[in-house]
């Protein structure tokens, strides 16, 4: 392939990054694949046990690193690993492979995670896609300890650019320390735990660019736009300027944001919430600012496990995550064990009724702690709001503790499909707030199935920019909260659409919290009312986009290219 050349992918942690590249893992590992006879049983086992072993030491020595580096907030990522490795459903069914197949660990390990990622792999929601990766992570563990393959040593000089295949989160406690720069991976998502990662280490990071990433040279100058999900090979001088001028660019924009709230140029306040998937990110979300947690998934608590869990253990997390964020609201969005997370109360079998009821039970019961809501996922009929509606205080007529009886639970819905928005006026008449998902909203409305054609699947479409105004009109005219969360809330100028729209909460991912607050203080309600209103003429997405360029980049877009580079 001629150079230079841009490769386009997934930004997973913001900033720009320029260094030569340092190739990780090219050349795929040998794995043998052999009968074994009974004698040679035992040891098998044995020597599985040993890289079992040897492969939890290795997650827990980079725990331990990542606490002295960047604090306990963060380290419990790597339980989720290490818990694996005491797991039934993967390490004793390994095992048993052994013992009845007669086959070789690594035959074993292969076959049982293919059997455990299958339907994962087939299921529609990108959390578990991501799930099946984690399982993934951990083979990757299990069978370079059974190869006898070292560790993945850091690079010594430097600064780099890392690029490879994926990235363990052990190994990426290691290796995204300095001199690394920023990482390219093939695969990945944006809420990945080595996407946590890269963003806990500042490392502007893009992940999955494809098998194109093959084609960068090691030694070759590459640079990572974390931002825009952009990597381009071979870049000129006046390329490097350019994006040694945006990374100055981007870090005085953030400059001063140690202010209180976010109040946009014209005194209009704007609140910015934080998306949180894990319990430490809590800690993050504080310390980043936000204003409270917009979206709080509750799926993190299903991994690793044949059953949901308790309402007890429930209870604990949720008490602790409004005692963290406390005065601040925090949003609990309930998750049904079916991939498409929809709600139909009157289709549920009587194991999911009783989780999803212990599940409400339990956010009832933590609302003494702190500020808290409840939000039902997938609403697609006024009639489906009611029911869930009355599964809560059906719920709450269950519980003896008067406190939790009597707790204040706001009751919201998510807008993710265009029924919902298309009779919003008449879903406010019964939910306490609206929550905007904007990545299934496109989906939907564009008629693709989740992460089908990433290109065209983008929420500045004008036919998913009028189902947005219509909603967030429809929550006003009601006089309830309507936030807005998904990729087109992380982005500054779509951030700055959405303000001209009326959305006056925000909701993104942790690591962008400081970007989006300072987007606001940035922007003026009058000149985002104004584009807003010419966006909604326009016919196509790419005029829309043209339109955010040419009114609001300036203003808003920290990482935009000179215009004549661009």
């Amino acid at each position: 392939m001629s150079r230079p050349m841009r490769l386009r992918g997934i930004g997973a942690s913001i900033g720009v990054a320029i260094a030569p590249a340092r190739v990780l893992g090219r050349e795929p590992r040998r794995v043998s694949y052999d009968r074994i006879d009974d004698a040679a049983v035992s040891t098998e086992l044995a020597r599985f046990e040993e890289a079992v072993a040897r492969s939890r030491s290795e997650i827990e020595a980079a725990k331990q690193q990542l606490t002295q580096e960047h604090g306990s907030q963060y380290a419990p990522i790597l339980d989720v690993y290490l818990l694996m490795h005491g797991d039934a459903l993967l390490i004793d069914a390994i095992a048993e492979c052994i013992r009845n197949d007669g086959i070789n660990a690594e035959w074993a390990v292969a076959r049982v995670v293919e059997r455990l990622r299958a339907p994962l792999l087939r299921d529609t929601s990108s959390y578990f896609r991501e799930r099946a990766q984690d399982i993934d992570h951990v083979k990757e563990h299990l069978l370079r300890q059974l190869s006898g393959e070292p560790r993945i040593e850091a690079y010594s000089g430097g600064p780099f650019v890392l690029v490879a295949h994926d990235l363990t989160p052990a190994d990426a406690v290691h290796l995204l320390a300095p001199p690394t720069v920023g990482l390219v991976t093939e695969i990945g998502a944006s809420s990945s735990h080595t996407a946590i990662l890269a963003r806990t280490f500042g490392v502007p990071a893009v992940v999955g660019v494809g098998p194109l990433s093959l084609e960068i040279q090691d030694g070759e100058e590459v640079l990572v736009d974390g931002f825009g999900g952009e990597v381009c090979i071979g870049v000129s001088a006046e390329e490097r300027s350019e994006a040694e001028s945006r990374r100055a660019r981007f870090v005085a924009f953030l400059q001063g944001e140690q202010a209180n709230g976010s109040v946009t140029r014209d005194g209009v306040e704007v609140r910015i919430t934080a998306n949180v998937e894990l319990p430490t990110e809590v800690e993050a979300a504080v310390e980043s600012g936000a204003e409270g947690i917009g979206l709080y998934r509750t799926e993190f608590m299903c991994l690793d496990r044949p059953e949901p869990p308790t309402e007890d253990e429930q209870v604990d997390v949720y008490r602790a995550v409004a005692t963290a964020m406390a005065p601040n609201n925090v949003v609990f969005r309930t998750f049904d064990l079916r991939g498409d997370k929809r709600f139909h109360a009157d289709r549920l079998e009587a194991r999911e009724e009783e989780w999803l009821k212990s599940q409400v039970r339990a956010v009832l019961r933590a609302s003494s702690e702190g500020s808290v809501s409840l939000m039902f996922p997938m609403v697609g009929s006024v009639d489906e709001l009611v029911r869930a509606q009355a599964l809560v205080e059906e719920c709450r007529e269950e519980l003896s503790d008067p406190s939790a009886r009597s707790a204040v639970l706001p009751v919201g819905m998510m807008v993710e499909v265009p029924s919902a928005a298309l009779l919003a006026d008449r879903f406010a008449r019964h939910a306490d707030f609206f929550s905007v998902g904007t990545n299934d909203l496109t989906h939907y409305t564009m008629g693709l199935e989740r992460g089908q054609d990433r290109g065209r699947a983008t929420p500045l479409d004008p036919a998913v920019l009028h189902l947005l105004a219509r909603t967030v009109a429809a929550a006003d005219r009601a006089g309830i909260p309507c936030a807005l969360c998904g990729d087109m809330a992380a982005d500054p100028l779509s951030l700055g659409l959405a303000v001209g729209l009326g959305f006056r909460q925000i909701s993104v991912p942790v690591s962008v919290v400081p970007l989006a607050r300072a987007v606001i203080r940035n922007a003026t309600v009058q000149l985002t009312r104004e584009v807003a209103e010419a966006a909604l003429e326009c016919e196509s997405a790419e005029a829309v986009g043209e339109l955010l360029a040419d009114r609001l980049g300036e203003q808003l877009d920290p990482l935009r290219r000179s215009p004549e580079r661009s």
